[in-house]
């Protein structure tokens, strides 16, 4: 738990004083997250450009609202991801460890899309 080991006025546990390259490293990883993160922008841009017609046009079996809501789910998660970026990389004392983590934060968010892109196409039901 990130809460525990925390002392009073460092609520996240965020290390002070960390090398020059750490910090580095640190700033470049969130520039990366914010950059490749795609799930709030794909979000706001189906709330924005995806009406209710249109939608029934294209998809009759489909309620809106459930679309609304896969929609918000993708905000959110977006959010969430870019928010445990920042406490994963602001945490980090290494450089390789920056790197390991975004990496392996990438590849979640990518498996998010794959669960998206699976339930576009009517796998799971």
């Amino acid at each position: 738990n990130i809460f525990e080991d925390s002392e009073p006025g460092n609520r996240f546990n965020v290390p002070y004083q960390v090398q020059t390259t750490v910090r580095i490293a640190q700033y470049l990883a969130m520039i990366i997250a914010l950059i490749m993160e795609e799930e709030i922008p794909t979000g706001l841009y189906l709330l924005r450009m995806i009406s209710k017609e249109s939608l029934h046009t294209k998809f009759p079996k489909m309620q809106f609202r459930k679309f609304v809501l896969s929609a918000i789910v993708r905000l959110v998660m977006g959010y969430l991801f870019l928010f445990n970026t920042f406490l994963v990389v602001a945490q980090a004392t290494a450089v390789l460890d920056i790197f390991y983590d975004v990496l392996a934060l990438q590849f979640l968010q990518q498996l998010d899309d794959i669960a998206f892109n699976l339930a576009k196409i009517d796998v799971f039901g």
